[in-house]
């Protein structure tokens, strides 16, 4: 399936987040879907050619949730300064 903007690629890739946030529980509630979103998005993805619908909702279950914590921190941490 191609997608015609990322918005809708976004919206079927949802359900994928949600599981992911209900499996890192309580440690790490401060982590949101598009933390994890921009985290794959621009780490991961950007670099990837072909990738399948199923391809990135093993990415969202199985990411490294400590990356995209250590990613927002760093994120934040430049928009501060």
């Amino acid at each position: 399936m191609e997608y015609q903007s990322l918005k809708e690629l976004y919206n079927d890739l949802k359900g994928a987040f949600n599981v992911k946030l209900r499996l890192i529980g309580e440690d790490y509630k401060y982590i949101k879907i598009n933390d994890i979103w921009d985290y794959l998005r621009i780490n991961k993805w950007s670099k990837d050619k072909g990738l399948t619908l199923s391809e990135m909702v093993n990415d969202i279950i199985e990411v490294d949730i400590k990356k995209v914590d250590l990613f927002q921190r760093e994120k934040i941490s430049k928009d501060v300064i």
